[in-house]
């Protein structure tokens, strides 16, 4: 007979992962306006992480042809192709968004489709999407206990959702 069979194991207690509140991610999309290319595109990413939920490389990733009206494909983990509703008001922070960037690249011959560019029309690297998260941060005055990551607007997005009673 096996001794260790009898034995129960203690089960831990599931920690449950702070997001930020509702008012701090309002701070932080009103953190930027839309007076600049950089400061429209700094706060259309906020908003997109925060209403969507995408990861940080789908974002990157994310290319112009890929969002139509009321969704946008995300071409996500896995090698997956994935439909996500895109919400009235990030939709209009995206019209904005897009005149503002097709003012700014006027004269300039765009190599990439990317949704999101540098100032110099290069895709974005993870680095300045993670520093931009944490400016928004800063100027959001968020609790230090939460660090500004996009991945951490996955987290408020996804509690979000369930909070609302969709299933996800």
């Amino acid at each position: 007979m096996n001794v260790l069979a009898k034995v129960k194991l203690l089960k831990e207690d599931k920690t449950v992962i702070k997001a930020f509140t509702d008012k701090e991610v309002a701070k932080m999309i009103e953190a930027d306006d839309f007076k600049t290319y950089l400061n429209a595109h700094n706060k259309v990413m906020i908003a997109m992480f925060a209403d969507t939920g995408i990861r940080m490389t789908e974002l990157i990733n994310l290319q112009s042809s890929w969002i139509h009206d009321t969704s946008m494909n995300i071409f996500g983990k896995g090698s997956k192709w994935r439909y996500i509703p895109v919400s009235f008001m990030l939709k209009k922070y995206m019209i904005r968004y897009e005149r503002i960037k097709e003012a700014y690249f006027k004269k300039k011959k765009l190599e990439h489709d990317n949704y999101f560019l540098s100032r110099s029309g290069k895709p974005l690297t993870g680095v300045q999407i993670e520093n931009i998260v944490r400016d928004a941060g800063i100027k959001a005055n968020v609790r230090e206990e939460i660090r500004c990551l996009p991945h951490m607007l996955r987290h408020y997005a996804i509690q979000s959702t369930l909070r609302n009673g969709l299933n996800l």
